[in-house]
């Protein structure tokens, strides 16, 4: 039984406590079947697996967490991402049980005999991969303040990936995806790497120069008619950003009158995506880490007045580089980012204030 005033990080633990307090044991099965569980990476001379001798259930125990329960971020303890029917396959004895969260308020133990472990891989064949576009929140991380702000400017990608918004920890996926992402996409490999991507980030090097320098005129200009001292032509913008425009306006992306003023908002998410990858990979350590989300959190508020202007800025970088006019997956993805994090009561995107 759950202590009493504990708070269980995420849904999975909800659903995975839930399960545990009614004695349900089909249930605490499908609360993690569709789920990342990690497994303690083994120290240099350690077993492959950290089997032990847990006093609750009296036997022999392989331990996983779920994302929720991921300890802080220590800089020499890694995790190794296993599904329930990765572990299902490769099981090494009938007799011993797996311990989701162990020591926690939350455990749970699953006894493991060949017949429960076709359970767990039918369990994790009918739930099947925990999909893309999910808003997670993790409720022991950041909620409110100059922090939580600038994670929300992450949001985006956290949500792409289904993982928590609000965390700054152990890892963004795994230890060794994260440092994939850094070395396959960003070409970083060391910290010094990670810092230059970063301050080419925050200073917005990625977005089309030319496209960027027509949306902040015009932006100036249009603040100029309304104080009535409009005198600059309109600066002429691709094609394709109007076009993008005229169907942000019927798609709800923006208001019917409403223009994006910059596409600073995508290398700002992924500047927050790059601090948590390199948390993840090692390359950086939390204080670092906060510090540079606080300055993304700033970033964002020199050049947007709200988030409704910051989610249209996302939007519309990330379909100029993905989708390049196509109006295919990519914008369909597009949508559903900025829908979730637009309309969800639960995104820091309506609850948080944006300056």
């Amino acid at each position: 039984m759950a202590t009493p005033g504990w708070m269980p990080p995420t849904d999975t633990e909800r659903r995975l406590c839930e399960a545990t307090a009614r004695g349900d044991r089909d249930g605490q099965v499908a609360a993690i079947a569709g789920e990342d569980l990690y497994l303690a990476a083994p120290q240099p001379g350690q077993d492959p697996l950290p089997v032990y001798d847990d006093p609750v259930v009296g036997g022999t125990c392989i331990p996983v967490l779920t994302r929720g329960m991921l300890p802080p971020w220590q800089p020499q303890q890694f995790f190794d991402r296993v599904s329930l029917a990765e572990l299902a396959e490769d099981w090494p004895n009938d007799r011993w049980r797996l311990a989701v969260n162990p020591g926690t308020p939350g455990a749970a133990y699953l006894a493991a005999s060949p017949v429960q472990r076709a359970g767990w891989q039918r369990a994790r064949a009918q739930m099947g991969v925990r999909p893309g576009g999910l808003l997670v929140t993790h409720f022991g991380g950041p909620l409110h303040g100059t922090l939580a702000q600038g994670l929300a400017c992450g949001a985006p990608l956290a949500v792409h990936h289904s993982v928590p918004w609000n965390e700054l920890g152990t890892v963004f996926l795994d230890h060794a995806a994260d440092a994939r992402t850094l070395h396959e996409q960003w070409s970083v490999t060391d910290h010094a790497g990670w810092q230059q991507r970063l301050d080419q980030l925050l200073g917005g090097q990625f977005v089309p120069a030319g496209t960027e320098a027509a949306l902040r005129a015009r932006a100036r200009e249009r603040s100029a008619g309304e104080d009535g001292d409009a005198t600059a032509a309109t600066p002429d913008l691709p094609a394709l950003v109007t076009s993008y425009e005229e169907r942000f306006r019927a798609d709800g992306l923006l208001p019917a009158d409403g223009r994006v003023v910059s596409l600073r908002a995508l290398d700002l998410a992924h500047a927050v995506a790059l601090v948590r990858w390199g948390l993840g990979a090692r390359l950086c350590a939390p204080q670092q880490a906060e510090q540079a989300v606080a300055q993304v959190g700033a970033r964002a508020r020199e050049t947007y007045g709200s988030w409704q202007e910051y989610a249209a800025g996302y939007a519309l970088g990330r379909v100029l580089a993905f989708d390049n006019g196509w109006f295919g997956p990519q914008y369909a993805e597009a949508l559903h980012l900025h829908r979730v994090l637009t309309q969800d009561p639960s995104s820091p995107w309506q609850g948080l204030p944006f300056a």
